[in-house]
């Protein structure tokens, strides 16, 4: 029983224990947290100058996100075949108010969600009642044009609708948290 309860003590106290070394940020809407960006996390938003900045957290200290951004090219190989090769490394940092927007993450089966599925079958159906109307001779019938124009409309229309990013503004916020002393 004694070398029991010590072998448990002794893993007990052996074990390290690791607490946030970072600051971090966090997307919220509403109040409610969405998504939260600590130190090395992937992390893509939207300038306010309108550009996008990719690349990984290096550190959140002081309301400011450090980040590293790696420049990726094909390079050609002995063989004739090409491979990936980082051509440059560039330290940024940006101050967390400076982030307009924030992507959303994919879902599953985003084309159907976006349009692109009523798009395509809309279309596709027009252009085969034309063309096999054509090809056979027979009459080709106006009501199937519009009804199948509409639902190519309609996915364009959910197309042009959907929103692919995080506002930063009154519905969505940044908040940045402060972890160290």
């Amino acid at each position: 029983m004694h070398k029991t309860l010590l072998l448990f003590l002794y893993i007990a106290f052996s074990c390290r224990g690791y607490t946030q070394q970072s600051d971090f940020i966090s997307l919220k809407k509403k109040g409610y947290t969405v998504k939260s960006y600590f130190k090395g996390a992937p992390f893509e938003f939207v300038h306010s100058n309108g550009s996008t900045v990719s690349g990984v957290i290096e550190r959140i200290y002081n309301d400011t996100v450090f980040m590293v951004l790696y420049d990726v090219r094909m390079s050609p190989t002995f063989w004739g075949t090409t491979t990936p090769d980082t051509i440059a490394k560039y330290d940024l940092r940006f101050h967390y108010k400076e982030i307009a927007a924030i992507p959303k993450p994919d879902k599953g089966f985003e084309f159907v969600r976006n349009g692109t599925l009523l798009m395509i079958g809309g279309g596709g159906y027009a252009f085969l009642h034309t063309f096999n109307g054509l090809i056979q001779k027979k009459e080709i019938k106006p009501s199937v044009i519009a009804i199948s124009g509409g639902v190519a409309l309609l996915g364009f229309g959910m197309k042009k609708l959907r929103k692919y990013y995080y506002p930063i503004g009154k519905k969505y916020t940044i908040e940045y948290i402060k972890m160290t002393s």
